[in-house]
């Protein structure tokens, strides 16, 4: 009962610990989002603070990273929660173009996009290049930034 009691403790100890370390890393970047210029930088930061944390948390208590119980899990519900998502934007997107409330391809928003990506110095490409270039591009930068949310 008494070692339960201390495991337990410990494990309160350790919480705390970790959401001090996530107060204090985050703390700096909140105050830039609310009194400064709000960046996605600021945000991309604060979502890698948890998984900062989580590993100082580690080893300030001597653990090692591998004592985490990471493991993938069923995979039955990784692929739903990979393609429910992508099926609620599906019909979503779906309906906007069918109901008229938007169209596939709107080319001058599409070429400015690609304007600002710096897509357009590189010879005439269509605007739909430009999004399939795109698209690729910052998906693999949201990647990135996302992982950090999972690691946290």
């Amino acid at each position: 009962m008494q070692k339960k009691l201390t495991e337990r403790k410990e494990t309160w100890k350790t919480i705390f610990l970790f959401l001090a370390i996530v107060i204090l890393l985050t703390s700096p970047f909140h105050y830039a989002i609310v009194n400064l210029y709000p960046s996605r930088i600021n945000v991309g930061a604060i979502m890698w603070c948890p998984a900062i944390a989580a590993f100082i948390t580690l080893k300030i208590k001597g653990r090692k990273i591998s004592s985490l119980n990471w493991n993938w899990g069923n995979w039955k519900y990784i692929r739903l929660s990979y393609f429910i998502p992508a099926l609620y934007g599906l019909i979503t997107y779906i309906l906007i173009w069918v109901l008229g409330f938007g169209s596939l391809t709107n080319e001058e928003a599409i070429t400015d996009w690609g304007k600002e990506l710096g897509l357009i110095g590189i010879g005439t490409l269509n605007p739909t290049s430009i999004a399939i270039i795109a698209i690729i591009l910052l998906g693999t930068i949201e990647v990135i930034r996302a992982a950090a949310t999972t690691l946290g």
